[in-house]
């Protein structure tokens, strides 16, 4: 955690997060860090108690008495680019990955990627900047954005994510984010990332292969003929672009010479209910058994469990203004956030199965989550003021073992339906709830 307020003081990340270059040059009541700080213990409450709260709790101990009014709040907020979110998760991600201890996949590192939607604020403001969505059977608009991330999903961290206008391609949201994720790669290793039946695309795969991305894609019914009829479980296949398939993708944009051939491993996959679903893959059969693919593909549902946390338990929609600039810092604030409770919990983890090793427990445990999430309000920006490096790992260890005493029983099989409909907002945009 040393780093991170380390990196905090960075002149190049004030530098590059101000929305004016004569920003944050001047000592002020609350500097560009406490405000970093201040914005990522929000957790959603009236904007004046959370700052009277913080300013008691983390600027007393340095024998600071002050006031600091809502609105100076949210004049500075003005003065902070998102992007001072998005460069303290890049060098967390850096520094994670720069041990060699992570978690792969036959040495890969396994990531999927997916879009979420986001419900942002109906104003109007938010719906010409996002765009909206009409709700079924009326002419009502609701703003909505769409985020597209990338997840680890044997580590539990998002490497990047991006938020953008509400009806743009997820495709094109998701070569962005593998655009961008090369900068944050591990030595030498490999990815290898799972895409759900949105994605599949001749455009997309090229993509992908000229990339060197390795992948597995769940197909919609309607894909490529060649695919579709396969007649084996685990067939490779090579889809030639006729002169009609050329004129049809020269009609999108995409100009592929007549004769290309796309090379795919098709696999038939029977799921539980009995039916089958169809994977494709650039994965050879010495890279990945057919026995393998299914509990392979099924990882994906790591990034489902992502998204429903972010929804309910961090609560990214309940955002604190109706600005897009307070949107994008409270959303990538809150991934930011997420990822620091994803460490915290493998290490509490981590402890917990090394503590229960030789015990004969009927039930597999994990660290409660809503525990966790409670907890890290206020303990995880002390842990990361804290100056001395000695007090700053008690602290560290402290909150681990406390943890540890907060654990529930894994229960094995569970599944939630995303909602994808278009429902009214579930925050306000004037009320804020009181914990």
């Amino acid at each position: 955690m040393g780093y991170i307020r380390d990196y905090l003081k960075n002149r190049k990340l004030k530098e590059e997060s101000r929305t004016d270059q004569k920003h944050f040059t001047r000592e002020r009541k609350v500097g560009f860090t406490t405000l970093i700080c201040m914005i990522l213990n929000m957790v959603k409450r009236t904007t004046q108690i959370e700052i009277d709260e913080f300013l008691e709790k983390f600027e007393a101990r340095k024998g600071k008495q002050m006031t600091y009014t809502r609105q100076s709040f949210s004049e500075a907020r003005q003065k902070l680019s998102p992007k001072a979110f998005i460069m303290i998760n890049d060098e967390f991600i850096r520094r994670y990955y720069e041990d060699d201890d992570f978690k792969t996949y036959k040495g890969y590192r396994l990531l999927a990627i997916d879009g979420l939607c986001i419900e942002v604020p109906n104003t109007k403001e938010l719906r010409e900047h996002y765009g909206y969505a009409i709700k079924g059977g009326t002419d009502k608009r609701a703003a909505r954005a769409l985020s597209s991330v990338v997840y680890d999903v044997e580590n539990k961290i998002i490497i990047n994510s991006l938020i953008g206008r509400y009806g743009g391609s997820e495709r094109e949201l998701a070569m962005q984010n593998i655009s961008r994720i090369k900068d944050l790669k591990p030595g030498k290793v490999k990815d290898l990332i799972l895409f759900d039946r949105g994605y599949p695309s001749a455009e997309f795969i090229m993509f992908l292969n000229q990339s060197n991305i390795k992948f597995l894609i769940r197909t919609p019914a309607s894909f490529y003929t060649e695919v579709k009829n396969t007649k084996t479980r685990d067939e490779n296949v090579g889809v030639r672009f006729t002169k009609q398939r050329v004129r049809d993708h020269r009609k999108r944009g995409l100009l592929i010479p007549e004769g290309t051939i796309l090379n795919l491993r098709v696999l038939k996959v029977p799921l539980d209910s009995g039916e089958i679903e169809t994977l494709i893959t650039n994965l050879d059969e010495n890279e990945l058994k057919y026995e393998e693919s299914k509990e392979l593909y099924f990882k994906r549902w790591g990034i489902e469990t992502k998204f429903d946390e972010l929804k309910n338990k961090f609560e990214i929609e309940n955002f604190a203004g109706i600005k897009p600039l307070i949107i994008e810092q409270d959303f990538h604030a809150t991934i930011l956030l997420s990822n620091f409770a994803s460490m915290f919990e493998q290490d509490a983890e981590e402890e917990l199965a090394k503590a229960n090793k030789h015990k004969n427990l009927k039930h597999e445990y994990k660290i409660n989550k809503n525990i966790l999430i409670g907890k890290l309000k206020d303990s995880f920006i002390k842990i990361l003021l804290e100056s001395n490096s000695i007090k700053q790992g008690i602290l560290y260890t402290k909150f681990v073992r406390d943890l540890r005493r907060n654990i529930v029983s894994v229960e094995k099989g569970r599944t939630f339906k995303r909602n994808k409909t278009h429902s009214t907002n579930k925050y306000s945009n004037v009320r804020r709830r009181a914990l």
